[in-house]
């Protein structure tokens, strides 16, 4: 019981934190794209690629939060490792479940045990919601943005 408290608070943690991490980085980005004077597919390609940090970023901040947790006791990854012979994993195999669990492709390659089941499944609802505000923001973006003039077109 104490376990799923704890780790029910931290779960909430990285929502927060995530979210904000979206949130501020979509509300930079929107900012900039009205003054920039380039070509439409630099725009769009900003979005893109800002998108994409924002979720890499989220991605390694649960895979920071997996390891710490599983090195404090609260559970723990299993799978591909332990079938090979390696008893534990190393910091990349925890960075690697939690891409797998944020972008919800769940290979189940890797399973968490103990008390980390509770954080896989926040990330999973935490990267398909932030997921889906990005991809709406980047259609939006394109939509307004999508034809403002550059400076190639100016004399």
């Amino acid at each position: 019981m104490r376990e799923f408290l704890i780790t029910s608070l931290i779960g909430i943690l990285l929502i927060g934190v995530c979210s904000l991490v979206i949130y501020e980085l979509l509300r930079f980005v929107w900012g900039r794209l009205p003054r920039m004077t380039v070509m439409p597919r630099a725009r769009v390609l900003l979005v893109v690629a800002s998108v994409f940090l924002g979720h890499i970023i989220n991605i390694w901040i649960f895979g920071i939060a997996y390891y710490a947790l599983a090195h404090v006791g609260l559970g723990t990854l299993v799978g591909a490792e332990i079938a090979s012979g390696n008893y534990a994993l190393d910091f990349f195999g925890y960075l690697y479940f939690s891409a797998v669990s944020y972008s919800t492709v769940g290979f189940g390659d890797v399973t968490p045990e103990g008390a980390l089941r509770m954080i896989a499944g926040v990330e999973g609802l935490t990267g398909f919601i932030l997921i889906g505000w990005t991809v709406t923001f980047t259609y939006l973006a394109m939509e307004k943005f999508w034809s403002l003039p550059h400076n190639r077109n100016k004399k």
